[in-house]
């Protein structure tokens, strides 16, 4: 099923850090086995703008890929990296990114493009342990050995931050990996953020960060309940170059929520009296709402009244 609407600001963030080449050079080179990495021209990296995922897939893929020359062979022969964002457990990943491996072939033979070898990359920040366990695992533990050769079977490089402590982390070449990464393991622990600044803030008081602060600092108010008496306190604790954007950030967020706040209250007051049969003209003049919007809850109420969901009806 389609990644749960819960998982979509990880996903954002994901997209947006992963989705800078620096932060996506710095962790391949620190992540990713020497037997691999030695056959790559890492410094030519680059990320392939859109992507191969098909309108029906899209909903199952962070959609953050790259692509690499490989060392010693011809120009176009190239490895592309595709990088899986997961925030929750998923019991068949191989499946999930098999979708996608296929879809970018398929366009490549469409294309009359060499096929390129693909590594999937699944980067986990939930709160449980992930198991990694190969294709064959997911079939009968009886099934015959002489049935494996035609069960597919591959493998994908991860990264679990649970299983990364903050000193392993920290020990990574100085770089907004190492941010990004502390930010997506604590996100769960709005406490240890509020408690840690200087950690998970490490190495950004320079001005040339600004932007990244602004993208961490949202991801973390989005995300986190916290009372304004102690993101204030958090805020004055940050160093003086984060403490400006810090605060114009926490605005704009609080700003966000009520205006969401408000949105949602009138889309369910326009529910209700929709169910109780009002007539268009006297939702608007009483609600003040286009008739547009009137229109995007009633589809939506009958979508439900159906037992649908807007994604079921995206993919037809």
């Amino acid at each position: 099923m389609p990644k749960n609407q819960a998982s979509k600001p990880h996903d954002e963030f994901f997209k947006a850090t992963f989705g800078r080449l620096d932060i996506a050079l710095d962790y391949l080179k620190q992540m990713l086995p020497e037997d691999i990495q030695h056959h790559l021209n890492l410094n030519a990296l680059e990320r392939i703008n859109g992507s191969f995922v098909s309108p029906q897939l899209k909903e199952y893929f962070s959609d953050v890929v790259y692509e690499c020359p490989i060392v010693g062979l011809k120009k176009q022969a190239l490895l592309t990296f595709i990088l899986e964002h997961k925030s929750d457990i998923v019991p068949h990943p191989h499946f999930q990114l098999l979708r996608y491996m296929l879809d970018t072939w398929e366009d490549q033979i469409k294309s009359k493009k060499a096929l390129t070898p693909i590594i999937p990359i699944v980067l986990y920040q939930g709160k449980r342990k992930w198991v990694k366990r190969d294709v064959y695992a997911y079939f009968d533990k009886k099934l015959p050995a002489s049935f494996r050769p035609f069960c597919p079977n591959f493998d994908y490089f991860l990264t679990d931050l649970q299983t990364l402590n903050d000193e392993q982390i920290l020990e990574l070449n100085k770089g907004l990996l190492i941010n990004t990464l502390l930010m997506m393991k604590h996100i769960w622990e709005p406490e240890f953020v509020l408690k840690n600044p200087d950690l998970i803030f490490v190495h950004l008081e320079d001005n040339q960060y600004s932007d990244f602060q602004i993208s961490i600092l949202a991801y973390f108010f989005r995300n986190a309940d916290i009372a304004s008496e102690k993101v204030q306190k958090f805020i004055k604790a940050l160093p003086a170059s984060i403490n400006k954007n810090a605060m114009s950030t926490y605005e704009m967020i609080v700003e966000e929520g009520v205006a969401r706040g408000r949105k949602e209250a009138l889309e369910q007051a326009t529910r209700e009296m929709l169910l109780k049969g009002f007539e268009y003209q006297l939702i608007m003049d009483i609600l003040h709402v286009e008739s547009e919007f009137i229109d995007e809850v009633r589809e939506a109420l009958l979508l439900e009244q159906e037992g649908l969901s807007p994604e079921d009806t995206s993919n037809d």
